[in-house]
């Protein structure tokens, strides 16, 4: 049997392109990543909706099908709210993966009565050696490695590339996180993405620090959950039942 949705063009400060799955049930939005389109939620959706779930996914400004817009934090939020308001949905549960789980958490912050807001490996970039469990002069190596990559891509990429790039580099995570007031829901992939060196040892460090810093927060921060599984960066598609599931046993 064919799937049915339905796709439509949002007005926004540009066109935004959002799917309409359907369905009766509490309202949930999904959020792909940089560089993604909604298409990267294809397998989640069915499990979502089987879990009773209207699932509405969208293309951010800049990808997919929807229009061209500088990237802005106030920008993405202000779509997503367009998003909401124009297919009335009420108080979604916001889903988000990387560049989706950063803003999913912005919205959480800037939505106190969002159900529940997931953030699924939406880190950001380093911001300094702090950011990676090495000693101090392993860790200013560590946080050269990654700038030179990051700058490197900048480079490569056209400038709407660069200033997302940009955007992600100001994105203090734990600063939101301590913003938020509604419940929360930080998903890790435990395994580091095959890189070349000293790139992957970098990462690992850094991926090392964002959990220990998970969890010395976990108590100060009571709204907030976390879940590791047992995947890469691509958590939502290595394993998409498994995180619906831990989706839907959050506290909400």
């Amino acid at each position: 049997m064919a799937e049915l949705f339905r796709d439509i063009a949002v007005a926004a400060e540009v066109p935004i392109v959002v799917r309409d799955h359907g369905g009766e049930g509490p309202d949930v939005v999904l959020l792909h990543g940089g560089g993604r389109t909604l298409e990267d939620w294809r397998w989640v959706v069915p499990h979502l909706q089987n879990a009773g779930r209207r699932v509405v996914a969208m293309d951010l400004r800049g990808h997919g099908h929807s229009g061209r817009a500088p990237w802005t934090w106030d920008g993405a939020v202000a779509d997503l709210e367009a998003v909401v308001d124009q297919l009335g949905l009420d108080r979604p549960t916001v889903i988000g993966h990387s560049l989706g789980g950063m803003l999913a958490t912005l919205w959480a912050v800037r939505h106190p009565e969002c159900p529940l807001a997931v953030n699924v490996e939406g880190f950001g970039a380093p911001r300094g050696p702090e950011d990676f469990d090495l000693p101090a002069d392993e860790a200013k190596a560590a946080c050269t490695v990654v700038s030179g990559f990051l700058a490197g891509l900048a480079a490569d990429g056209d400038p709407a590339f660069a200033r997302l790039l940009g955007a992600i580099g100001e994105f203090d995570l734990w600063g939101t996180l301590r913003a938020v007031r509604g419940p929360v829901l930080v998903v890790a992939g435990e395994r580091c993405e095959h890189l070349p060196e000293p790139l992957a040892a970098a990462m690992t460090a850094r991926r090392q620090t964002i959990f220990r810093v998970l969890a010395a927060l976990a108590p100060e921060l009571p709204h907030l959950e976390t879940a590791f599984l047992p995947t890469g960066h691509d958590v939502h598609l290595e394993e998409p039942a498994r995180l619906v599931r831990t989706i839907l046993a959050a506290r909400a």
